[in-house]
């Protein structure tokens, strides 16, 4: 390998965090170029006006996120369980079918996605696939409110495909799962990482990118920085309208404009008290909310919540700018606990270097997915679109990025 090689890394969420310490451990010389004036992406921590650290984006670290865990290990930010879980959410509302008769449909639902031939799955959106399940149909409302909210998009707009494969033989199974998070926000992870790296610039709007025979040339404005090859990890509506010459194959270029992103808001308020640990799904909208441990192991003095998909953000007032219904709704959720302070609200759909929170796949997008992690000459493509089965995660964001290090690697080895 070339020892004076360069590469110019485009992106500092933890796709392109982890490519550049992938390539810094092999000694090329980089430049780290990220848009906003932060590092972390879609991974953002804020704290609350009484100190209670929230997400406002990536939050839940699962037990097999291994990539995650050792980026955690490896750059001393220390992980706390959270004590609350993801899958397995206390129905709340009138009509709400219990845990356990949502464990029977579940069931259902697996015994019957194992019996589907492979071409019906491919065929198949996850709405028409739940209602063709026998079971509750209480049940049912809420596992599709449920999935609709992971998805954050409705479930007739998402392949039955993306999600089994997500979720491997028993895709709908729900059950208490073990997470954690880093202790002064996930963010930190992405702090430590850039510390590390001898040149990351923030507020590097990337206009446009040249590749050939010769190297990469990224326009930034007016200014321009050359390198030997590049990593260009931003999410995929941003990939898509970058200008690139020459342009991108027709196969990636589709993939990355005909990508569906999820629609997800996180609206995060403080307590007065320590609330008990709790996972909450509303039955009558996808949207949930939850607390969980902190620093020392103890409840953080806030609740977080989650809406996904655009039924749910026009039922909460989000498409109108609203925040008080969602505010009231989670009060009627937890008529326990004492709200204080400013909430504060996020809408990823919103932000104008995401356009959304996360790939959400239709069937058309799934069955084109192989392209968006292919290399281009002396380019390669990483983020958590193009990660397989681990779309839409940290850790899909972090594997993608050690997978894109690589496939530059191999060019500067020619």
């Amino acid at each position: 390998m070339d020892t004076h090689a360069r590469s110019i890394v485009i992106g500092a969420g933890f796709a392109g965090l982890s490519a550049a310490i992938a390539l810094a451990d092999e000694g090329v010389d980089l430049t780290v170029l990220e848009a906003r004036e932060r590092v972390g992406g879609r991974v953002w921590s804020i704290t609350l006006t009484n100190g209670a650290v929230v997400e406002l984006g990536g939050e839940w670290i699962m037990a097999d996120d291994s990539v995650v865990h050792e980026t955690a290990s490896r750059f001393g930010v220390p992980l706390v369980e959270t004590g609350a879980s993801f899958g397995r959410r206390e129905p709340w509302g009138e009509g709400a079918a219990t845990l356990e008769a949502q464990d029977v449909f579940l069931e259902a639902a697996d015994a019957a996605l194992a019996a589907l031939p492979p071409d019906r799955v491919a065929a198949m959106n996850v709405c028409e696939f739940l209602e063709g399940v026998e079971g509750d149909p209480a049940a049912r409302s809420i596992v599709a409110l449920r999935l609709a909210g992971t998805c954050a998009r409705e479930l007739r707009e998402v392949s039955l495909a993306s999600l089994a494969s997500f979720g491997g033989e028993r895709a709908f199974s729900s059950h208490d799962d073990v997470s954690h998070r880093a202790v002064e926000g996930n963010q930190a992870i992405a702090r430590a990482m850039a510390s590390e790296l001898p040149d990351v610039r923030t507020g590097q709007v990337v206009d446009a990118i040249e590749h050939g025979r010769d190297g990469v040339t990224v326009r930034i404005g007016a200014r321009s920085e050359q390198a030997d090859v590049a990593v260009v990890a931003v999410p995929a509506p941003i990939a898509s309208r970058l200008r690139f010459a020459p342009g991108l194959p027709d196969p990636l270029a589709s993939a990355l404009a005909g990508l569906p992103m999820g629609e997800a808001s996180k609206l995060a308020v403080a307590t007065k008290r320590r609330p008990p640990v709790r996972s909450r799904q509303s039955v009558d909208r996808s949207m949930w909310c939850w607390t969980g441990h902190g620093a020392g192991g103890k409840p953080r003095h806030c609740v977080t919540s989650f809406a996904g998909s655009s039924e749910a953000k026009e039922s909460l007032g989000l498409t109108r700018g609203e925040v008080l219904p969602w505010l009231g709704a989670l009060r009627s959720m937890n008529p326990d606990l004492m709200l204080v302070g400013e909430p504060v609200l996020y809408s990823w759909a919103d932000d104008p270097f995401t356009l959304g929170a996360y790939s959400s796949w239709d069937r058309a997008s799934w069955e084109r997915r192989g392209v968006l992690a292919e290399p281009v000459g002396r380019l390669a493509f990483a983020g958590e679109h193009t990660a397989g089965d681990r779309h839409g995660t940290m850790e899909g964001a972090l594997r993608s990025g050690r997978r894109a290090a690589e496939q530059v690697l191999r060019v500067l080895s020619r």
